[in-house]
C-alpha cells in the first residue's frame, strides 16, 4: 500500500462487477475500420524481428516501431530503416523531437542524428509516451523496487505523479485527466489518490488509451479491444491487442509478437 492510496484491496469492487458484466455483453453496433500499417509478411520481408513493445507517432502522422537493430518507420506494408539504434521506449514532441530510454537515460536525437542524453532515470528500461500538448509521461520499475510514473515537460521539468507496489504497465493523458494501468486494472490518477475506471485488481488489462479531449478511452487485455465512455464499457475488437496509441483520429494497434500494426478508424 504506497503513501498516496495506490491499490486498496476492496477498491470499488461492486463496480469492478458491473463494468466487467457490461464488457461481456457490450459491443459497437458496427465494426471499426482496420487499415494495416504492418503484417507479419510484410514484416518479414523488411526483415523485422524481435521488435519490441513500443510504438511512437511522428508530428506528420507515421508510425515507428523497433527492434536491437534500430528504429522502422512503417506504414503500408512497407518498413524503411530510420537509422537510429540503441534505444529501448521512443516517443517524439509535437515539434518533432525524437526522445528516448538508453538503459537508464533519456535521450533525444540532435540535428547532427547523435543520441545526447538529458539526464538519468531512477530505474533501467523505464517507459515513455506521449502525454498531452509538449508533456511526456514516464513509468517503469525504479531501483528501490516500486514503481513510479512521473510527467515531464520541456525545459527538463520532472513532477512525480505516484509511487506503485504494484506494477505500472500503461499510461495516458487527456487534457483533464491521467490515466494509468497498475496490476491489470485500469485508474484515473487524481491529484493524491487513483479512482478505479475499469477492471478489477489483479485483473487482465494492460494497455491504455485515449482521444486528446478524453471523450473516449481504451484499454486492452490482449485479447479485446474495450471502448470506456460516459460510464458505458465496449468492446471494439476481438482476437487483438497490444500497445495502444491515439493518433489523429484513430487508434493505433501494435502486438510485436505477431509483427502487426494496425489503425482502427470510426471508433472515436
Amino acid at each position: 500500500m504506497s503513501s498516496r492510496g495506490v491499490l486498496a484491496s476492496t477498491i470499488l469492487s461492486t463496480l469492478a462487477a458491473l463494468i466487467a458484466a457490461a464488457v461481456a455483453h457490450a459491443r459497437l453496433p458496427i465494426g471499426p475500420e482496420i487499415q494495416v500499417a504492418l503484417n507479419p509478411g510484410s514484416a518479414k520481408s523488411a526483415g523485422l524481428r524481435h521488435l519490441g513493445p513500443c510504438v511512437a507517432v511522428t508530428p506528420d502522422g507515421a508510425a515507428v516501431v523497433g527492434n536491437a537493430s534500430g528504429l522502422w518507420l512503417v506504414g503500408g506494408g512497407n518498413a524503411r530503416a530510420t537509422g537510429v539504434s540503441g534505444l529501448g521506449c521512443f516517443t517524439f514532441t509535437p515539434e518533432g523531437l525524437l526522445m528516448g530510454v538508453r538503459d537508464r537515460e533519456l535521450v533525444f536525437l540532435d540535428s547532427h542524428g547523435r543520441l545526447r542524453p538529458l539526464f538519468r532515470l531512477p530505474g533501467v528500461g523505464m517507459t515513455l509516451v506521449p502525454g498531452n500538448g509538449d508533456s511526456l509521461l514516464l513509468f517503469g520499475r525504479e531501483d528501490n523496487g516500486t514503481w513510479g510514473l512521473y510527467t515531464i515537460r520541456p525545459g527538463r521539468q520532472v513532477s512525480l505523479l505516484l509511487h506503485s507496489p504494484k506494477p505500472i504497465t500503461a499510461a495516458a493523458q487527456t487534457k483533464s485527466h491521467i490515466l494509468v494501468v497498475i496490476e491489470g486494472a485500469l485508474f484515473l490518477v487524481e491529484h493524491d489518490r487513483l479512482r478505479l475506471l475499469a477492471g478489477e485488481p489483479k485483473g487482465t488489462l494492460n494497455a491504455v488509451a485515449a482521444d486528446p479531449d478524453g471523450h473516449a478511452i481504451f484499454v486492452s487485455d490482449d485479447r479485446r479491444i474495450f471502448r470506456v465512455s460516459n460510464g458505458r464499457v465496449t468492446v471494439v475488437a476481438d482476437d487483438l491487442g497490444g500497445t495502444l496509441r491515439w493518433q489523429r483520429g484513430g487508434l493505433l494497434v501494435f502486438d510485436p509478437r505477431r509483427s502487426l500494426l494496425v489503425r482502427l478508424v470510426g471508433v472515436e
